[in-house]
């Protein structure tokens, strides 16, 4: 069942992302957002999807679809995970929340879960930056646990191809590396190497805690927004963000203090001038 999704002015900005996908693989991005559940999954039958997003476009067919896919899937883009369970084809848009409000506590996926990544090391020749996130899919419901772990799709030869769960490169990846990245983009002029490490661990480190990717974004917000914090006090920011969502009171709500001294003394007479004759006034 299609959904009402927004469209953030930001996306037509998002250099990175049209320098590295055609325009058609950004429409359909967008059309997958429609087609995606509160968990950002979805059927993953190009033609399906097909149906679905081009039904009047003579000139795509379902094939056409998978090569686009295959753009919106490709490591560098990582707009969008494909796998595979019991033989039927998935999505996850592991970005989704970027662009949407989710409510993924409210509803359980009806879909199966992303695959889980082993726990073998990092390839040799990995991105030394830090951004891995080889943990298993965060706040995935039970409908994904006790099932075959699902095979990842439309990667071959990538980081994110697997042939088994051992080499699994799956939403956690794909989520690390695109909060590393958009941190990385907001940020000028670039940090050392060993900072953007430090900070590639920190989030790998909260992703396996079981930290939600929005709460991770805010997080790092804040951590821009104080330059001279460093990389290690991005689990206190998290836990503060997640402290004020728990307990809206703790919000900050941006307004004046409803006291003010200078207006409000508590002795009027404090700041009263004193009041001299006017010589003309006898």
């Amino acid at each position: 069942m299609a959904r009402i999704r927004s469209v953030k002015p930001e996306f037509w900005d998002d250099r990175k992302l049209a320098r590295r996908t055609s325009r058609d693989a950004r429409l359909l991005y967008i059309a997958l957002w429609n087609l995606a559940d509160e968990h950002g999954r979805l059927n993953g039958d190009p033609q399906w999807i097909k149906g679905q997003a081009f039904s009047y476009d003579d000139d795509l067919d379902a094939g056409a679809v998978a090569k686009l896919l295959e753009e919106l899937c490709a490591p560098a883009v990582g707009a969008v995970i494909a796998y595979e369970d019991d033989g039927d084809p998935y999505l996850f848009l592991p970005k989704l929340a970027r662009h949407q409000r989710l409510e993924p506590e409210k509803v359980k996926s009806r879909l199966p879960a992303p695959p889980s990544p082993g726990a073998d090391s990092p390839e040799p020749g990995a991105d030394s930056s830090g951004r891995r996130a080889d943990e298993s899919e965060r706040g995935a419901d039970s409908s994904g646990s006790g099932a075959k772990t699902p095979a990842l799709l439309y990667g071959a030869g990538s980081r994110e191809h697997v042939a088994g769960s051992r080499d699994a490169r799956g939403a956690q990846t794909a989520v690390a590396n695109s909060l590393l990245d958009e941190h990385l983009a907001c940020v000028s002029p670039r940090p050392p190497r060993e900072v953007i490490r430090q900070l590639g661990e920190k989030i790998e480190s909260l992703l396996a805690d079981g930290m939600a990717d929005t709460e991770i974004a805010e997080a790092l917000k804040r951590l821009r927004a104080k330059p001279k914090l460093t990389p290690a006090t991005l689990p206190s920011l998290v836990h503060e963000v997640r402290q004020e969502r728990a307990n809206p009171k703790l919000r900050p709500t941006g307004r004046a203090s409803p006291h003010q001294a200078y207006r409000n003394p508590p002795d009027q007479d404090v700041y009263a001038e004193e009041l001299r004759p006017d010589d003309h006034s006898r």
